[in-house]
C-alpha cells in the first residue's frame, strides 16, 4: 500500500516540489487573512460598493500585466520574472498591514497586482512540470499538499481578531503574511530551474513594444487552438464571475446575515480546508479516471443547490454543510477545469494561450467585482442569485458544447 502510494506520487520532485514548498508560505498567509479581509476593509471605512471597486481595480491591473506576463514566459522564460515578482508580492502586504484607511489596501492591491505579471509563467511552469497522464491528480496535488498546514490558519486569525480586535488583529496577520511571502520568494530563488532552453535575459529597453507583439503573438496562438479550447475558455469567462463575489462578499454576509462570530467562522474555514485536503487526492485521481468533463460537471451540481443553502442559512451548524460541500466542488472543479485546458493546449504555445485564457478570465472578474458590491448595497442576498445563474448556465454550456480530445497534448 505505501510502496504504490509513493510510486502514485513520485512525479513530485524537481521544480513541482519547489512550488508546493512555496505555495505552503504563501497559502497558511492567505489562509490566515482571507475570512477577515472584506470586515477589514470596511473596518478601515470602505463600504461594499467600495469593497468591490477596489477588487475591480486590482483586476484591471492584473489584465495590464498579463499580456506582457504570457510573452515574458514564453521568450525571456518563467523562473527570472517568478522570483523577482514574488518578491515585489511580498512587499505590497505591508500596505495592508500598516493601512490607516482603505486608501492604502489600494496601494497593496495595485503592488500586488501589478507583481502578478508572473502568473502566466508560473501557470506554465505547473504545467511544464506535471506528466501528461498525471494532470489530474497533479494539479490536485498542487492544490491539496500546500493546504495541509493551513488546517489551523483561520482558527489562528480568528483568535488573533477575536482577542486584539478587527483592525489591531488583523495588522498582526498582514505582518505574519509578509514574512510567509518573502520566505517563499526566497525558495524560488535558490531552488527553482528554467523550462524554457535558452531563455533570454529580460532587458526592459526591449519590453518598450511589448504590448504589440505580445498581443499579436497571443491572437497568432489563438487562432491556431481547437475549438473545443475556445468553447471552454468561455465557460471560464461566464465562471469567473463568481469567484470575486464569493472572495470578496462571503464574509461580509455571515457576519451581517448568518451571525456567526469571528471564532466560529474560522472554524467553518478550517472545516473547508480539512474537507478539500481529505478528498483532494482521491477526487483528483477520479478526476483522470472518470475524465475531465464529467468531473467539472458534477461540481456544478454539487455547486447550485449549495449556494441555494448559503443564501438561506442562519447559524454555525447549516453554514458549516455548506461550506463543506463547497470544499467538494471546489476540488473537483478546479484541477478538471486545469486539466482539460493543458489537454488542450499545444506546450509551445502554452504561455501564451494559457496568458489568453488568464486574461479574458480576469476581464470578467472587473465588472463582477462590482457588480458584487453595488447588489450587495441592495439587498446581501443578491450577489448570491447572480452567482447561481451564474452556475447553472456554465453547466448547460459544459453539458451540450464541450468534447474531451482523444490526444491529450504532452
Amino acid at each position: 500500500m505505501i510502496s504504490k502510494l509513493i510510486h502514485e506520487l513520485s512525479f513530485i520532485r524537481g521544480n513541482l516540489l519547489v512550488l508546493i514548498i512555496s505555495w505552503i508560505f504563501f497559502n497558511f498567509g492567505f489562509s490566515m487573512a482571507y475570512p477577515f479581509e472584506s470586515p477589514y476593509m470596511r473596518g478601515l471605512g470602505a463600504s461594499p460598493f467600495i469593497i468591490g471597486l477596489l477588487g475591480g481595480i486590482g483586476y484591471f491591473v492584473l489584465i495590464l500585466v498579463r499580456i506582457p506576463g504570457s510573452y515574458i514566459a514564453d521568450r525571456y522564460g518563467r523562473k527570472q520574472i517568478i522570483v523577482i515578482m514574488t518578491f515585489g508580492v511580498a512587499i505590497s502586504y505591508i500596505f495592508y498591514a500598516i493601512a490607516p484607511d482603505w486608501r492604502y489596501i489600494l496601494i497593496g492591491i495595485i503592488l500586488a497586482n501589478f507583481c502578478l505579471i508572473y502568473q502566466p509563467a508560473l501557470e506554465a511552469i505547473t504545467a511544464d512540470s506535471i506528466p501528461a497522464d498525471k494532470r489530474g491528480v497533479g494539479f490536485a496535488i498542487a492544490r491539496v499538499i500546500p493546504s495541509i498546514p493551513t488546517v489551523v490558519a483561520p482558527m489562528i486569525s480568528g483568535y488573533i481578531v477575536s482577542q486584539y480586535g478587527l483592525i489591531l488583529g488583523m495588522r498582526i496577520v498582514y505582518l505574519m503574511l509578509v514574512i510567509l511571502s518573502l520566505s517563499a520568494a526566497i525558495t524560488r530563488l535558490f531552488f527553482l530551474k528554467e523550462t524554457i532552453e535558452q531563455p533570454e535575459t529580460i532587458k526592459l529597453g526591449e519590453l518598450k513594444g511589448v504590448y504589440k507583439e505580445a498581443i499579436t503573438s497571443i491572437i497568432g496562438a489563438w487562432k491556431t487552438i481547437p475549438k473545443t479550447l475556445k468553447i471552454l475558455t468561455i465557460i471560464i469567462i461566464i465562471s469567473a464571475f463568481e469567484d470575486p463575489i464569493f472572495m470578496q462578499f462571503s464574509a461580509l454576509y455571515v457576519f451581517d446575515v448568518v451571525k456567526v462570530s469571528e471564532f466560529e467562522w474560522g472554524i467553518v474555514m478550517t472545516i473547508f480546508t480539512i474537507i478539500s485536503l481529505l478528498i483532494g487526492i482521491p477526487l483528483g485521481k477520479i478526476i483522470d479516471v472518470i475524465g475531465r468533463k464529467k468531473s467539472i460537471i458534477l461540481a456544478y451540481v454539487i455547486f447550485i443547490p449549495s449556494t441555494i443553502l448559503f443564501i438561506i442559512s442562519r447559524g454555525f451548524l447549516l453554514l458549516s454543510l455548506v461550506f463543506a460541500a463547497f470544499a467538494v466542488g471546489s476540488v473537483l472543479i478546479g484541477p478538471a477545469f486545469n486539466a482539460l485546458t493543458t489537454d488542450l493546449t499545444p506546450k509551445d504555445k502554452r504561455g501564451r494561450i494559457m496568458g489568453i485564457i488568464g486574461t479574458l478570465n480576469i476581464m470578467a472578474m472587473i465588472p463582477a467585482s462590482v457588480i458584487g458590491g453595488f447588489l450587495y448595497q441592495l439587498d446581501p442576498s443578491l450577489p448570491f442569485i447572480f452567482t447561481l445563474v451564474i452556475s447553472i448556465l456554465s453547466l448547460v454550456i459544459m453539458s451540450l458544447f464541450i468534447k474531451e480530445p482523444e490526444v491529450r497534448e504532452g
